[in-house]
Formats: structure tokens, sequence, C-alpha cells
């Protein structure tokens, strides 16, 4: 079983270790958020930018946070990425913008039904983005991975997620800057949990399987 508090030290340690390209990776990360959330500064707004220019920076965006998690995947995993790989994931694109819609309007129904499966399917899909990035399968498959590892673990996924709003609320409050601390760290501490979840669910299937003498 995981450990909310000990996979939010663990996602410190690994930031420190890897400082200079969790720094600029989380910073092309906020800077590229920034520019698509201005909207239509013809008019003074901060909405959806619509123009061509807006739809590019958004596909933009969605190809860097796809390689953000995935060097922060391969740090994870031992490995030392080089920071132009947060530009190599673009083949996961429609998987990704899948899972992004999928997950989204799955839990609206729930929530639109009797609110309470919104919440656990929230909760129980809550990795599904990182499952397809890490496997590179579809929307649909992530989604059901995601609710295999997370089963019996409603409560506690709750809380870890409940956790990692809250620190990034704080990094928020600090002028902004505080995410480019609290983001990366936050992003380790998923990726740790989900890595935990899954050798939970291996050993459960693992010791699950009859023996053959």
């Amino acid at each position: 079983m995981f450990s909310i508090k000990e996979s939010v030290k663990y996602g410190w340690q690994k930031c420190k270790e890897h400082l200079k390209l969790v720094l600029f990776a989380t910073f092309l990360v906020l800077a590229v958020s920034s520019v698509s959330g201005l909207g239509d500064a013809s008019k003074g707004g901060y909405g959806i930018n619509l123009s061509l220019f807006g739809i590019i920076v958004m596909i933009f965006l969605v190809i860097v946070k796809i390689g953000y998690t995935k060097i922060f995947l391969r740090m994870h995993d031992g490995e030392n990425p080089e920071f132009v790989e947060i530009f190599d994931e673009y083949k996961t694109f429609w998987r990704y913008l899948g899972v992004s819609i999928l997950w989204p309007l799955t839990v609206l129904g729930g929530l639109l039904l009797l609110i309470i499966p919104g919440i656990i399917w929230l909760v129980r899909f809550s990795f599904s983005p990182v499952i397809v990035i890490d496997n590179k399968i579809g929307p649909i498959a992530a989604m059901k991975e995601s609710y295999a590892i997370t089963k019996g673990n409603f409560w506690k996924v709750l809380l870890f997620w409940l956790s990692i709003g809250l620190i990034n609320l704080l990094g928020f409050i600090c002028l902004g800057v505080g995410l480019l601390v609290t983001i990366p760290v936050s992003t380790f501490a998923i990726i740790h949990v989900y890595r935990e979840l899954s050798k939970l669910k291996a050993s459960l299937m693992q010791t699950a399987s009859p023996q053959v003498a």
C-alpha cells in the first residue's frame, strides 16, 4: 500500500536529483499554458483563443504536457532524459486527447445521474492519462487499467488527489512561482503512486493465479 506522505517526499527527492531539467520543463509547461489562456487579446479577454494561433498553441501545449509526463516517467525509472525529449511524444497526441475528453465526459455523465457514480469514476479513472502516455494504449484500455489498479483503494486515492490539489493550491498562492516546485513534486508523486498501484495489482494477480506443479 502506498503512503501519501512518502509519495510527496519521494517527489521532492526526485526533483532535487534532476533539478535543472525539472525546472526548465516545468517553466516551459507554465509558459505555454499562460499563452494558451490569454484568449483574444484584442477583446481584452482571457477565454479560449479560437484563432489559428490559439489552436496551434493548444496543440503544442498538449504535446508538451505529454512529453513532460513521459520524461518524468523515465526519471522515475532511473533514466536520464534530455530536455529536448519533451517534444518527442507527439505520436501519443490523439490517444491523450481522446482520454482527456472521454474521462471527463464519463465523470460528467455519472454526476448527472446520481452524483456519487461521477465521484467514484473521477477517482477510479484518474490515472488514465498517465497510463496512455506510459503504455501508449487507447483511452478505453487506459481507463480500464486505471479502474483495475485503484480497486480497493478508492478512499486512499481520493485523499491522495485532494492532497495533491492542496499542494498545488499553495504553490499558486505563492504568487504562482511556487508552482515551479509543486507541479514537478506532484507529478513525481502521482507517477510513484501509479507505479505502486500497478505493482500491487500485479502481485495480487500473481497470488490469485493457480500454481503449476
